[in-house]
């Protein structure tokens, strides 16, 4: 016999898609896409907010959207909640478009930022507002309404605050209550509006954790807006990168982050030395480039770039050795000066200028046994080839870049 959850969440939800979505639509399986952007551009006036977003959803999936500000996520977001119509394409749940189809009608539920929770009401009753409003009691029998509050207030871990009243929770505690208001009805998806951005630094670290763990639970897709590296990779199944409007890549964290696409994924997610160079010829499964005033071999993209072509060399700071002496075995190596060194904890940033001038940037860990190191010393920097990547050329975003792009003003 399936479990009480199973036959509850198929149950509602098969009716909740043929109120909402059209009748005939059935509940889509596990893995199968449950939201659908097909070929989506959104205007506002002369302002291009989104271009030609195309990729799709699965059920049960925790998918987020990342970018800095003005990149189109949130505008992504609010076409998928029915708070704006695409100027072109359409937006499909469970098969449906739903494109004209207006917010409350949807089976969808969104999570902002600021938790709009009933002050008056207990944590308890917060979360029952939803099944009320909807009789659910009458509906589906008559003590569905606790249930479902009361498996949502354990799943978030809130059932001993129950009788509480939002003021004397904390906020970590307050956006739980949201995200179980926003459950208790079981929706296709949940949409999440930078939820955490309220919170402070420790807890929202600990609420990452908790997101990840209650999506898991309950099984539903969550939809995760962000401007957070961070939050992006620790959360989510898979990731959409945007900039400007255009999805720049989608990918699993790992593929984001190992195989980034384009030279601006590669700076945004996480650090990147990023040199200019151009490409020789390939050497078996290896590009030979010339780059930092000498030849090295790298790790090919998935953009062909044909010889004598304009290529970025990209090579993550944790992935470079420094040495004193010069490396031995089969690494890419390059003659270096030491420019600054800065303490981060775990690690040693240390600043460095390669014989043409170009920056290179090394998290040295305390297994380098480096001697110490000043400003001015003489060193030799390696990796292995295959822990580079040869991008398609473009500009390489400077710091006062990045801190434009998080600066930029919101969308519309």
């Amino acid at each position: 016999m399936p479990n009480t959850r199973e036959v509850v969440l198929s149950g509602t939800h098969g009716s909740a898609v043929e109120s909402t979505t059209g009748e005939g639509a059935v509940p889509v399986e596990a893995g199968q896409p449950v939201i659908e952007i097909d070929h989506v551009t959104k205007r506002f006036d002369d302002y291009l907010a989104v271009a030609d977003a195309d990729f799709s959803i699965a059920s049960g999936e925790f998918f987020s959207m990342l970018g800095p500000s003005g990149c189109g996520k949130t505008t992504t977001l609010r076409m998928i909640a029915g708070f704006e119509t695409p100027t072109e394409g359409a937006i499909r749940l469970e098969g449906v478009d739903v494109s004209s189809v207006s917010p409350h009608k949807r089976n969808v539920n969104t999570v902002f930022q600021h938790y709009a929770l009933f002050p008056h009401m207990t944590v308890w009753d917060n979360v029952a507002y939803g099944p009320r409003s909807k009789k659910i009691d009458k509906t589906l029998g008559k003590g569905e309404v606790k249930r479902r509050v009361d498996e949502l207030l354990e799943i978030v871990r809130l059932t001993d605050f129950a009788k509480r009243k939002p003021a004397q929770l904390s906020g970590g505690q307050q956006q739980r209550v949201a995200l179980a208001r926003a459950l208790v009805n079981y929706p296709s998806a949940l949409l999440l509006d930078e939820p955490l951005g309220a919170l402070d630094l420790k807890l929202r670290h600990a609420m990452q954790f908790e997101l990840k763990r209650i999506q898991r639970e309950v099984g539903i897709t969550f939809v995760y807006v962000t401007h957070d590296q961070e939050e992006a990779l620790t959360m989510s199944d898979r990731i959409a990168v945007m900039n400007a409007g255009n999805v720049e890549q989608i990918g699993s964290p790992t593929e984001i982050y190992d195989r980034p696409a384009t030279v601006f994924v590669a700076s945004f997610i996480g650090q990147a030395n990023l040199w200019p160079g151009k490409q020789i010829r390939m050497d078996g499964d290896l590009a030979e480039l010339s780059v930092l005033g000498t030849t090295l071999r790298a790790r090919p993209g998935d953009t062909a770039i044909e010889a004598g072509g304009h290529a970025t060399l990209m090579v993550r700071p944790e992935r470079v050795r420094v040495s004193v002496d010069p490396p031995e075995g089969d690494v890419a190596t390059v003659a270096a000066t030491v420019t600054d060194l800065t303490f981060q904890g775990p690690v040693v940033r240390l600043s460095m200028d390669a014989p043409d001038g170009s920056p290179i940037v090394a998290h040295v860990g305390t297994e380098q046994n480096l001697p110490l190191l000043r400003p001015g010393d003489r060193v030799h920097v390696a990796w292995a080839p295959d822990a580079s990547l040869v991008l398609p050329a473009a500009d390489i975003p400077t710091t006062e870049d990045l801190e434009e792009m998080f600066d930029a003003p919101p969308e519309p």
